[in-house]
């Protein structure tokens, strides 16, 4: 521990803060697909976006500005 300007601090070395943010971007990119397949898995959920598919085919869509009023 280092102690500057009375703030203590602790020196980490550059290839542990790596290996961290490499852990880090391989569990953000398991859990995006993890949710993939839960959806995936979902009837209801893929219920909705067949409903939501065929509307949008149709050209029965919303603009942004209309969504946004609903809220």
């Amino acid at each position: 521990m280092i102690k500057r300007n009375g703030i203590k601090t602790v020196e980490v070395p550059k290839r542990v803060v790596d290996s961290m943010l490499e852990a880090y971007d391989k569990w953000e990119k398991f859990r995006d697909e993890l949710e993939d397949f839960a959806l995936a898995s979902d009837p209801e959920f893929i219920k909705k976006m067949r409903k939501a598919r065929r509307e949008h085919v149709k050209g029965r869509t919303h603009s942004l500005a209309e969504l946004k009023r609903k809220l």
